[in-house]
């Protein structure tokens, strides 16, 4: 069965060559409803391709895994040789424990602690170390033999680690200082809070319109105790400066700026054509230990 897939983003270097596609790197983004990827030239250090596409919502991780598969197939850029493939899991599903409180051993508990046990999920772990812990969640099986068969060897990492680490790092190194970040995606958002360089407060939300992305935001505030207004924000992912998220965010905060793109790459002309505070994560997984 073929799955409707809409193209959101793309550029493609048409100077840039894939045929060394063996020295490059391939950064991938799987959500429930989006597929994401990119690739670094690592002769130059610099991006030069970057595609974006909208799944079939409410798909099950069996249908998930065939759309997949299906997709992988009719992308021959997919199936190359890479000296590196990255693959970030978006979900909304996972617990940080402290460096010296975790134990592999233990991390099934650790896991249930916070949330349901899950059947037919594998429990993976990604060490953080800037924020000096661990991140445990549930991948689901039948998506992970997928993604095994379709890219072995691939690093295969949380979004909340790839965000995390490497906001931290720009925050403890001055070349970014905000209160609150704000991570916007078409179908999902998080939210950091960072007090005195350092990461406080870290959720993620499933959101359908405007409204509700706006209730979880401030209802996490209030629970908090902060007031939105007193808070510099910055802003990343694929939201327009003409979007009325913007537009009513603006209203809320004391000042909201978009992020600024990472100057630890280089990147094609072709990527002049998308804000720079667009595909933060996925354009930074590289970063990620």
């Amino acid at each position: 069965m073929l799955y409707p897939v809409r193209e959101l983003f793309s550029i493609d270097d048409t100077e840039s060559e894939l045929r060394d596609s063996g020295k490059n790197f391939l950064s991938i983004e799987l959500s429930p409803g989006g597929f994401s990827y990119c690739v670094l030239d690592t002769d130059k250090f610099r991006y030069n391709h970057l595609k974006s596409f909208v799944l079939q919502p409410d798909l099950d991780y069996d249908h998930q895994a065939q759309v997949l598969e299906q997709f992988v197939k009719q992308r021959k850029e997919l199936t190359e040789n890479y000296q590196r493939i990255s693959f970030s899991f978006v979900s909304q599903k996972v617990t940080f424990v402290p460096v010296e409180l975790f134990s592999y051993s233990e991390k099934e508990h650790f896991f249930n602690f916070n949330m349901y046990p899950e059947h037919n999920f594998e429990v993976k772990v990604d060490k953080l170390n800037n924020l000096m812990a661990y991140a445990v969640y549930p991948f689901p099986k039948v998506l992970l033999q997928k993604v095994n068969y379709l890219f072995p060897g691939c690093r295969i990492r949380h979004i909340s680690s790839c965000l995390i680490e490497n906001l931290l790092y720009m925050v403890k190194y001055g070349r970014l200082k905000p209160q609150l970040v704000l991570h916007v995606q078409h179908d999902h958002f998080e939210i950091l809070v960072f007090e005195n360089e350092n990461l406080s407060f870290f959720n993620s939300f499933s959101y359908q319109t405007w409204d509700d992305l706006f209730y979880y935001l401030f209802f996490a505030l209030e629970q908090l105790g902060f007031q939105a207004e007193e808070l510099d924000t910055l802003i990343y992912g694929e939201v327009s400066i003409e979007s009325e998220f913007y537009k009513k965010i603006r209203l809320y905060v004391k000042s909201v700026t978009f992020g600024p793109r990472s100057d630890l790459y280089k990147f094609s002309e072709s990527f002049e054509n998308i804000p720079h505070h667009y595909f933060y994560n996925l354009l930074n997984m590289n970063a990620c230990g």
